[in-house]
């Protein structure tokens, strides 16, 4: 049987030439959130890029739910398979245009920003007295990651890539945000592959796989 998602195999290096992994492949079923956990240093943070196509892996495979990707169709591809970056970039301007963005793009074409359902997701998350209109240069670190959460989660792509989207947040906070990707991932056609800050979140996910000395392995 047909893995939803299927990608690789990729190999890295990191600055200095030294081996992040090699010939490592990701096979995962929809319905589940997937946690990644290893050294520091170690990789992950690399694969994700793979993954999602932001790093160039010409000779790898990119298959999800039965169609291939070949690196023609990269733009599709990452908008299908879209990451939370670690360091939650912002665009200049409003909480609002960052929300709005990957609506705005040519991926989101057909498909609408829903204001309702944003501020439920900011009011989950512990923003809920933040108005969309705040300028997001204003905002704290850890709003930001938030934000970047929520604009994952609105954009709803068939698998969200998130690399430690819940670093920085208070216990109560990082709790229901879990709960919030863990509800996103478990529909069908639907898939949440994450690297967590916190190792106590590994063994709640639905899978839990470890990069450690170049090779992915499942945790049993």
């Amino acid at each position: 049987m047909t893995a939803f998602f299927e990608c690789g195999p990729f190999s890295a290096t990191d600055g200095e030439g030294r081996l992040l992994f090699e010939d490592v492949s990701l096979s995962l079923d929809d319905g589940q959130c997937v946690a990644i956990e290893g050294p520091s240093g170690g990789g992950k943070s690399t694969l994700l890029r793979h993954a999602t196509g932001l790093a160039w892996s010409p000779d790898a495979a990119r298959r999800l739910d039965g169609g291939d990707y070949p690196c023609s169709q990269l733009p599709v591809w990452r908008s299908k398979v879209s990451l939370v970056a670690q360091d939650a970039p912002m665009v200049p301007g409003s909480v609002r245009d960052n929300l709005v963005f990957p609506f705005s793009q040519r991926a989101g074409r057909g498909r609408s920003f829903e204001e309702d359902e944003a501020e439920r997701l900011l009011e989950r998350v512990g923003l809920g007295r933040l108005s969309l209109d705040r300028e997001i240069r204003t905002l704290s670190g850890g709003e930001r990651h938030r934000i970047a959460l929520v604009r994952g989660l609105l954009w709803d792509p068939p698998v969200l890539v998130a690399d430690e989207p819940l670093s920085g947040l208070d216990p109560e906070t990082v709790s229901e945000s879990f709960d919030l990707l863990l509800s996103s991932a478990r529909r069908p056609g639907r898939l949440v592959l994450c690297v967590f800050h916190d190792p106590g979140l590994n063994g709640r996910a639905d899978r839990h796989l470890r990069l450690a000395d170049g090779r992915l392995e499942e945790v049993r």
